[in-house]
């Protein structure tokens, strides 16, 4: 259980994360209907504030190990805070995240397992480094 201030936000987005450092910001709308959440729109957030949203969700990906993430990040004042960020099983349901989203999910996730299949990056291990902080690992 994660408890955690509500945040009032002024914009949100999510984070599509695919290994680790590919990630795909989208203006999300949580409140709209389901159909109408994600927003095509390059200019929702200034540069800087999509660039510390890109190294924000990098970073978390990095702390927890996935390969394969979604981040949300309420904005308020300038500032955004991880809302969500524990889903390694994101949507990626063509019809929810969009046809150009969804595109870019697959062909970003198609060049990053021949990728890892070719030995031009290193597979994800089989150890999270939370696991082993509390102790445990996968198997």
């Amino acid at each position: 259980m994660i408890l955690q201030e509500f945040i009032d936000f002024q914009q949100y987005v999510r984070c599509i994360c695919l290994g680790k450092k590919a990630i795909r910001v989208i203006r999300y709308e949580p409140h709209a209907p389901f159909e109408r959440r994600y927003v095509n729109d390059d200019s929702y957030l200034t540069p800087q504030m999509h660039e510390r949203i890109l190294h924000d969700a990098r970073t978390l990906n990095e702390a927890l190990g996935y390969d394969m993430n979604s981040v949300e990040f309420a904005i308020r004042d300038g500032i955004p805070y991880a809302i969500d960020f524990l889903n390694p099983a994101p949507d990626f349901d063509r019809f929810s995240i969009t046809p150009q989203n969804f595109d870019w999910v697959l062909d970003t996730m198609a060049r990053l397992v021949i990728a890892y299949a070719r030995g031009e990056l290193p597979a994800p291990g089989r150890d999270y480094r939370w696991a082993r902080v509390l102790g445990g690992s996968r198997e």
